[in-house]
């Protein structure tokens, strides 16, 4: 029916997959009880964080889903009719070249003074001021009586996260973030000299909205004063201390940002000098044809809208100057969703393959420098470059950007995919970011509460080893990324795995020896940097449906335990193939049987709950809008 089946929100495809399914528990056999309130689930995530196996189990029963490397293989010297004409279907090479960018040149010393902020260190004292607390968003924690709100202790992690993308991204970004939070503050301790404190079923509602502004927070906080309650139920000193000295640090963070301004900033240098380089070689290569007039042609992507702006106007600006620039003078627009005009800005850059209507097919653009507004649904095929000027925190965002250059009828041999990387302190950004990670997740447990609490919190190392291994891959240039068509469990589809089991049923022998093994058994191999943690698929009596677990125990005294069909199958694949080496160590052999009672309890209870009617809609009753 479409490929773009999102566009606005993923209720666009709960809509899509309502003409045919009307029963609200049609997929009670694959675990999902409620389509509903699954969609409303992921709709909860934050899309930073909403990986493939939110909606696998739903979009693998109705969907089909072939990645390049699938059609590649099982479609080789196959035709498609592009523009009229039949083509062979062919993929431009992708190229990776790493930026490589330092700060410390212009900051020296900020990122151990921000790292500490965010983190702190060991032997830390409590009231530390180079510490932000985040007591404005966590204000349960001065409670005088009673646990902490696992909401807000989550929402301050999460926000310390964000901090630290903004600032990768940019330091005009952070700084503006920093002087937005701080100044929230004042009204913040201005309510709390009024014997008033926001708490957290406002923050729980923030949560349900769907943006990952780390500003919006503060702006939704302040247009929802109404929920307070009395400060004498709190330690008010101490929420007052702590509140005054989070602003000061942000105000000091953010002034010292500030120092790097459009003329000392490195990163813009950087970019400077990579446009200069492909203008170069697109005229080295010669610009006339149309083929050759869409070489010097680059997407400028960055999370943030405020990064945006400060790439435009800098490039704006610089243009008018740099003589290597010249082709790009007049031909610059940007579009964030704060502002542009989108439609603009696509037919502009791409007349030809945006479908630009009469009137608005004149090529207007060579460099537009937006936000993801711009990466999914369009065709950029006239482009060959895509620079990434944010670290690639979420891979699968860099597959979907690539995608709208590497596709099918393109005339450009090659695509280059530029990623900026924070050199000299990648390391350290990527391990104060784990540890927010986890931070996120201890938040439940201090307080007694396991899994996930607020929607889009649950980390597992898994999902972060894998974006720091595709993040250490972008580094070396391996451009592996983008012909899978995402990270491990993202570059996999249902259609993959069926096509390795018929290859399987095909070979005979393999198929006979597989099905002759009793019950229970299983193989091991090595994964390099993987926890140890075991795969299992289970039958429940007679009924059709495989059940699936991955049981991680790094700590077998409180096994990690995962039921996303995706992750489970991605655990299982083998690494290097059939030739992958098969072996399982003696206490691999010997945790396999606690690992297979968590899982077999967690398959038990699942089912009890799914076999109770109780916990089914009847069909139709919620009705559809």
């Amino acid at each position: 029916m479409t490929a773009t089946p999102v566009n606005n929100s993923l209720w666009d495809l709960y809509s899509l997959l309502y003409y045919f399914i009307r029963n609200d528990a049609a997929f009670a056999d694959a675990g999902v009880r409620s389509l509903r309130d699954h969609f409303a689930s992921a709709m909860a995530v934050n899309p930073d964080d909403l990986s493939p196996e939110h909606l696998f189990d739903v979009l693998d029963a109705v969907a089909v889903r072939r990645t390049r490397p699938f059609v590649k293989r099982y479609y080789p010297n196959d035709t498609v009719v592009i523009d009229g004409r039949r083509t062979t279907i062919t993929f431009p090479t992708p190229r990776v070249p790493k930026v490589g960018y330092n700060l410390d040149a212009v900051l020296p010393g900020f990122f151990g003074r921000f790292a500490h902020a965010l983190d702190g260190v060991v032997g830390s004292s409590p009231g530390d001021p180079d510490v932000l607390t985040l007591a404005r968003y966590a204000p349960s924690r001065y409670r005088v009586a009673g646990v902490p709100d696992t909401y807000e202790l989550q929402l301050a992690d999460l926000l310390r996260s964000g901090l630290l993308k903004r600032f990768e991204s940019s330091a005009h970004a952070f700084a503006r973030t920093c002087a937005t939070m701080a100044d929230s503050h004042d009204g913040f301790l201005s309510l709390l000299g009024q014997g008033k404190v926001a708490t957290g079923a406002i923050l729980a509602d923030w949560m349900a909205t769907d943006t990952d502004e780390l500003d919006d927070v503060t702006a939704y906080l302040t247009q929802h004063r109404l929920d307070l309650e009395d400060a004498s139920e709190f330690d008010d000193g101490a929420l007052a201390t702590a509140a005054a000295a989070d602003r000061d640090l942000l105000r000091a963070l953010g002034s010292q940002a500030r120092q790097v301004t459009p003329g000392n900033d490195p990163k813009l240098a950087a970019l400077v000098e990579e446009l200069a380089d492909i203008a170069a070689g697109a005229n080295a290569e010669g610009i006339g044809a149309d083929d050759t007039r869409d070489k010097p042609k680059v997407l400028v992507f960055s999370y943030f809208a405020d990064t945006v702006d400060w790439i435009t106007d800098h490039l704006l600006a610089v243009v008018e100057v740099d003589e290597r620039l010249t082709a790009y003078r007049g031909r610059i627009t940007s579009t964030s969703g704060r502002h542009g005009n989108k439609e603009q800005a696509l037919w502009g850059f791409a007349p030809r393959t945006t479908d630009a209507p009469g009137g608005s097919e004149a090529d207007r653009f060579d460099i537009v420098v937006a936000t993801d507004v711009l990466a999914e649904g369009v065709n950029f095929r006239q482009a060959r470059h895509i620079i990434n000027y944010d670290l690639p925190w979420n891979p699968m965002r860099l597959v979907q950007r690539h995608g709208r250059i590497d596709r099918i009828g393109s005339r450009h041999t090659e695509v280059f995919l530029r990623c900026f990387f924070p050199d000299a302190q990648l390391e350290a950004v990527l391990g104060l970011e784990e540890r927010l990670q986890r931070k996120i997740k201890q938040a439940a447990a201090s307080v007694g509460v396991g899994g996930e609490v607020l929607p889009g919190s649950q980390v597992t190392d898994v999902t972060f080893s894998e974006t720091v291994e595709d993040i250490e891959r972008l580094r070396a240039g391996d451009a592996g990324l983008f012909e899978r068509g995402g990270t491990g469990r993202a570059a996999l589809s249902g259609e993959e795995y069926r096509q390795q089991l018929r290859e399987a049923h095909d070979s005979g022998d393999l198929m006979d020896r597989v099905l002759s093994l009793p019950w229970g058994s299983g193989s091991g191999m090595a994964r390099v940097g993987a926890a140890r943690g075991y795969v299992f698929c289970a039958q429940i009596g007679d009924h059709p449906r495989r059940a699936f677990r991955y049981v991680e125990m790094a700590d077998p005294l409180n096994p990690v335990i995962i039921d996303d069909t995706l992750t489970c199958l991605a655990q299982a694949q083998p690494p290097n193939g059939p030739d992958t080496e098969r072996a399982l160590d003696g206490d691999g052999h010997r945790l396999a049987f606690d690992a297979w009672t968590a899982a077999r309890a967690h398959i038990t209870a699942e089912w009890n709950v799914a076999a109770d009617p109780a916990n089914f809609a009847a069909d139709g009753a919620e009705g559809h809008a």
